[in-house]
């Protein structure tokens, strides 16, 4: 099936995302001081926050059209995206995971939520990575 100029143009603008975030978290942390260092690690979160808003507006899009399947929230469109059999439990379960993390970074900032979401980026970004080509 033909994809849309909608699909192409958030494809495309998730796979930027994708590769900003990637960079980010690949940066040599231990040149940084203390202020600096927190000024990055703000940064990539901003960026992961930024990458999971495409991301599920892409999967949202690749449900309509491919499935004719209609989702109005990121859970809701991460559940049918399972339904359809393009993820497994396992990846179903750590994308809501994700989702749970975005919304707790975006409503309540507690520097152990911080630190503990923090340390999942790598496992997110290559989850994200993964799935992605899933659709493409």
């Amino acid at each position: 099936m033909e994809r849309s100029k909608v699909f192409l143009e958030r494809l495309s603008d998730f796979s930027k995302s994708l590769a900003s975030l990637d960079e980010a978290l690949n940066l040599d942390l231990s040149k940084f001081n203390e202020i600096e260092l927190d000024l990055v690690k703000n940064g990539q979160i901003q960026k992961f926050e930024y990458s999971i808003e495409l991301y599920w507006k892409i999967i949202k899009t690749f449900l309509i059209e491919q499935h004719g399947i209609e989702t109005v929230s990121p859970k809701s469109a991460i559940k049918e995206f399972f339904g359809v059999n393009l993820i497994d439990e396992e990846e179903y379960e750590l994308l809501i995971q994700m989702i749970d993390d975005r919304n707790r970074l975006s409503h309540i900032y507690n520097e152990l939520f911080f630190n503990e979401i923090y340390s999942r980026l790598v496992k997110y970004l290559s989850l994200m990575q993964k799935v992605i080509k899933k659709i493409q």
